[in-house]
């Protein structure tokens, strides 16, 4: 049978897979049993940077890069075994290694080896990709655990799908525990509402995403503030996938600024207070001077007592002042030469309103003292004492005296000017009784007040 072109059947056959065997996408060679290449297409050598004859003839272990490898291939081959999708590494011209896939069978005629016959894959881009995926995925898992913010991912009805060591760390379950559990099973009763109408949302496409502030029940039961983002991940048909929720523990940021504007609206009163106070002060000042030289000379003096009873309550961040801290600072003010003043009891902390009244009230006694007193004269001596009475470990009240000696008899008007007025005001500040006595030795004053938590710690 003669074929058009003048070809027989079995020329055109062998052309056929000649071409087939040079132009085929598959690496294909044959191997003798000596190991020798005896044929190979450019499939073969060609990825490997060799023309045919750098290829041809020479021993398949020379093109190998591990030894134990190709004596493997070479051992199983002879035993008449056949190999499919066997991994080699193959060394390229240029001195680069090639990954690639070898399917093989051995050619026998007659029990006789003939040739071996070689199929290659290379798939060193293929491996490459799939390092630098797996690479891409760890540092992501890497990143998920490591940062600092809790994330979790939930599905359509709130299931947990996947949380990160963060978020067990600020909700206190497990990892175990929080996948039988919801989000919704986490916030506090008084959020849920708001909680499973934004998500809600979320789910059903109105929004991608939305933050919040809301509170969790952590697993120990105790209440934190958590600032959470939640976004949306979508399936190929644009239908929600799940939800991602980045979750930021707040209570502290939450409680300072608590704390914030505790300390704005405190100070905000304490303004006003001693803006009064000043006006009463000045007020009261005023009704008995007859100048403005006498009105300075009266109203300063009370104005820097209140600007130290202040100071005092400042050092201490406005807890309060110690009893016997008040004494020795307005007493030594007044001291001088000639002058006595002494001061004896327990030590007791009083509040900043009551620290501020008495404070004041022990400024007008020793400028009294001072001014008509028994500080008015040399050898005169003022005597400041009070006792603690308790309620088992607390204290409970405050018995304060003060008397002067050595000094000229008391003035009979002394109950009717600015300072025996707040000498009363005090009192009835303090919520406590107050008593005088014009005795001939000199002035006496004494005052009982009962404290409450937190005054009495010391």
């Amino acid at each position: 049978m003669t074929l058009a072109g003048g070809g027989t059947p079995d020329s055109a056959h062998s052309s056929s897979l000649e071409d087939f065997f040079e132009n085929g996408t598959v690496g294909l060679h044959l191997v003798g049993k000596d190991g020798t290449i005896l044929r190979a297409n450019r499939a073969d050598y060609e990825p490997l940077g060799y023309t045919a004859e750098e290829y041809v003839g020479r021993n398949i272990a020379e093109f190998h890069a591990d030894e134990a490898t190709i004596g493997d291939i070479l051992e199983r081959l002879s035993r008449g075994e056949s190999l499919d999708k066997y991994h080699a590494r193959l060394k390229a011209r240029d001195g680069s290694i090639r990954h690639v896939l070898i399917s093989s069978n051995v050619c026998f005629n007659s029990g006789e080896f003939i040739n071996t016959r070689c199929f290659t894959i290379d798939v060193t881009e293929k491996l490459a990709a799939e390092e630098a995926l797996r690479e891409t995925k760890e540092r992501l898992a890497a990143t998920y655990e490591g940062v600092l913010a809790g994330i979790a991912e939930a599905d359509e009805h709130g299931w947990f799908l996947r949380v990160n060591e963060a978020f067990c760390q600020i909700s206190g379950y497990s990892r175990e525990e929080l996948l039988k559990r919801r989000l919704f099973d986490l916030t506090h009763p008084d959020d849920l509402a708001e909680e499973r109408r934004q998500y809600g949302r979320q789910v059903e496409g109105e929004i991608d995403r939305y933050a919040t502030e809301k509170r969790y029940v952590r697993a120990d039961g105790q209440i934190i503030w958590v600032e959470v983002s939640s976004s949306t991940v979508r399936k190929p048909d644009r239908r929600f996938g799940y939800g991602v929720r980045m979750v930021q523990d707040v209570t502290a940021r939450k409680e300072a600024e608590n704390r914030q504007k505790l300390l704005v609206d405190e100070l905000n009163h304490r303004v006003k207070n001693t803006l009064a106070t000043v006006q009463a002060l000045a007020t009261q000042t005023a009704r008995r001077c007859t100048s403005a030289a006498e009105f300075r000379t009266r109203f300063e003096p009370r104005l820097l007592a209140l600007s130290a009873a202040h100071d005092r309550l400042t050092r201490r961040n406005w807890e309060g002042a110690s009893l016997s801290e008040i004494a020795r600072e307005e007493l030594g003010a007044h001291a001088a030469p000639g002058r006595t003043l002494k001061h004896e009891g327990p030590d007791v902390m009083l509040s900043p309103r009551a620290s501020l009244s008495l404070s004041m009230a022990l400024h007008e006694l020793a400028t009294n003292a001072v001014k008509h007193g028994a500080l008015s004269v040399p050898g005169g001596r003022v005597d400041l004492r009070w006792e603690v009475e308790r309620k088992g470990p607390f204290p409970c009240s405050v018995k304060l005296s003060w008397a002067e000696s050595g000094g000229p008899p008391p003035r009979t008007d002394v109950t009717k000017g600015f300072g025996s007025r707040l000498l009363r005001v005090t009192a009835e500040e303090l919520k406590g009784t107050m008593d005088t006595d014009l005795c001939q030795e000199g002035y006496r004053w004494s005052l009982s007040f009962p404290l409450t938590r937190p005054q009495g710690a010391a």
